[in-house]
């Protein structure tokens, strides 16, 4: 039982990661209708960047010289992704975004080498409870991802910025007719998602080390607990990756850690299956 809520609990810091990568494909998809491949490349640019600077300054800095840099990037690949109009088909958005991250890939190879990186996490002392060890960063990751998401709500519904990308997801048209700028708009959802990217990345890296090509088996992963909240959701796209979080980390302690990215993927397939068919169904 110990092991099992082992598990469990470091499941829900790494899941905490793939709900805030997959709340940003969520604002994304929502917004300008593009599906953001390189929403992985966030996460490890900013744990590469971070790792490299923490020798050079102290960590809270580096952290957030990281986080900015990663939502400029972010900022960029909107306006290179999005269209006049503000949107573009989700294959081209994907066929695009997934140029710009292998080309973000190689950048990163050049400049951080293959090897992965760490840094130290907020404390190396863990409290014991009854047995299952708790550390302080299993607890910062799942308190700010619920914090981010909450914050990310009250943007949408309580603010003026928010309002506009709310109008963009119900319809660019009209959006357009009120005389909002839709492609500015999009490219800030785009900076938004990178900086939910790049707020995972520097918090999981502490605990799982980073290298250059880890970006697909997160955005395949954040694209699993986006699928959870069916791409509009952010809610059930948190409840996915925490869910998406401990079932990986279940099959690496009992199973085999091979079929990690396998559970992702087979998820991520049913339950896109399993909306389409209530789609027919319903038509």
């Amino acid at each position: 039982m110990t092991t099992f809520l082992q598990l469990v609990v470091s499941g829900l810091s790494v899941g905490s990661g793939y709900a805030l990568v997959g709340i940003g494909l969520v604002l994304v998809f929502r917004t300008t209708n593009a599906l953001n491949f390189a929403q992985g490349t966030y996460a490890v640019l900013a744990g590469l960047t971070t790792a490299t600077l923490v020798g050079h300054m102290p960590t809270p800095i580096a952290a957030l010289v990281s986080i900015l840099l990663v939502t400029a990037v972010g900022l960029a690949m909107g306006f290179v992704t999005l269209s006049r109009g503000g949107e573009t088909a989700p294959l081209i958005s994907l066929i695009v975004t997934l140029g710009l991250s292998l080309v973000a890939r190689a950048v990163e190879l050049l400049v951080f080498g293959d090897a992965p990186r760490t840094f130290g996490a907020i404390s190396a002392h863990a409290w014991d409870l009854q047995g299952v060890l708790v550390q302080p960063q299993y607890v910062l990751i799942f308190g700010v991802t619920v914090l981010v998401t909450a914050a990310l709500s009250l943007l949408l519904r309580r603010t003026v910025l928010g309002n506009a990308l709310v109008a963009c997801s119900d319809s660019h048209r009209a959006a357009r007719i009120i005389g909002l700028d839709t492609r500015t708009l999009g490219a800030v959802a785009f900076s938004l998602a990178a900086l939910l990217g790049a707020v995972a990345g520097v918090l999981v890296t502490p605990i799982v080390p980073v290298t250059y090509d880890a970006d697909i088996s997160i955005a395949v992963n954040g694209f699993a607990a986006a699928a959870f909240g069916g791409l509009i959701s952010i809610p059930l796209t948190l409840v996915g990756g925490l869910v998406l979080g401990i079932a990986e980390n279940l099959v690496v302690g009992y199973v085999n850690p091979q079929y990690e990215l396998a559970i992702a993927l087979v998820i991520m397939l049913v339950l896109i299956g399993w909306r389409s068919r209530r789609e027919i169904l319903a038509t």
